[in-house]
């Protein structure tokens, strides 16, 4: 840890403008805070500051170093946060709302790697589509597709995500057009979700009408759609992570964009921000938005 002391030290200097003030706010001699500087000049090789009247510059090489200083301190404090959360454990309650259009596949994966990471910690899921349980202080956390917003929820994370049609994996009579695609039973989400909406435009678009369906929460598509014949409608997300193996049908059929909400105005609890950062990582590595 003796380089992180330094490179700290390097950081208040620059701020400061003075080894003698940075010195104050270390409560250390400015004697020995200038020989520990002077120790890393030496050992870096080069000079870090420029000594002038009235104080201290950074010199070219302290301006490339200090690029490096920063990014260094930000991911060391990141990893003491996180060390830290490991070693006082986190423990307690978590409330998630998940519209019915997505809690199934990669949002339910994220939620099996928090419960891994965090055994301590107690999951209750209800299944909502709309913000009703922030306001009532049910949940601690809401994952809806285009939810409606006011000042009493706030969103913390928002992704884009392409609606898409699968089928069985080796289903002999897989649609290829939409027009093809009405013709069999459609597993669709309840009308008020995003996804449903997103549906019903791309099909108007078309002049088209979705024939016969079976509405269903996605935790259900899996076990429906194991049968030739039926073409589930979803988000991409439910068909990710560690779901069953489907074929995904060449439909362009818009998308919605995943909102992540909060009450407004409440400290999140340490699990939700726990979840948050994995449902983050997960969303954004499996998918990437264009530039």
């Amino acid at each position: 840890m003796r380089h992180l002391k330094i490179y700290r030290a390097i950081r208040l200097i620059q701020r400061t403008g003075s080894i003698r003030k940075a010195a104050e706010n270390l409560a250390i001699s400015p004697s020995a805070l200038n020989r520990s500087v002077q120790s890393f000049e030496e050992e870096l090789g080069l000079p870090v500051f420029d000594r002038v009247p009235g104080g201290v510059r950074l010199t070219m090489a302290g301006e490339l170093l200090l690029n490096l200083l920063d990014r260094h301190l930000v991911a060391f404090d990141d990893l003491r946060a996180q060390l830290g959360h490991l070693r006082e454990g986190v423990s307690g309650t978590l409330d998630i709302c998940l519209g019915s259009d997505i809690g199934a596949g990669l949002v339910l994966q994220a939620l099996r790697a928090f419960e891994d990471a965090f055994p301590g910690v107690s999951v209750t899921l209800v299944t909502d589509d709309t913000a009703l349980p922030l306001h009532r202080r049910e949940a601690d956390l809401a994952i809806l597709t285009n939810p409606e917003t006011d000042d009493a929820v706030e969103v913390v994370h928002a992704i884009r995500v392409p609606v898409t049609a699968h089928c069985a994996r080796h289903d002999p009579h897989a649609p290829t057009t939409l027009w093809d695609m009405v013709d069999q039973r459609l597993l669709l989400p309840p009308a008020p979700t995003g996804t449903r909406s997103a549906l019903s435009h791309a099909l108007r678009r078309h002049r088209l009408d979705p024939g016969t369906t079976t509405t269903l929460v996605a935790a259900q598509v899996a076990d429906l759609l194991s049968q030739p014949g039926r073409i589930a409608v979803f988000p991409e997300t439910v068909f990710l992570g560690d779901a069953p193996e489907t074929r995904r049908l060449p439909m362009v059929l818009g998308d919605v964009q995943l909102c992540v909400l909060r009450p407004a105005r409440v400290p999140m609890i340490r699990p939700a921000q726990a979840f948050l950062t994995i449902l983050q990582r997960s969303l954004d590595s499996a998918l990437p938005q264009p530039a």
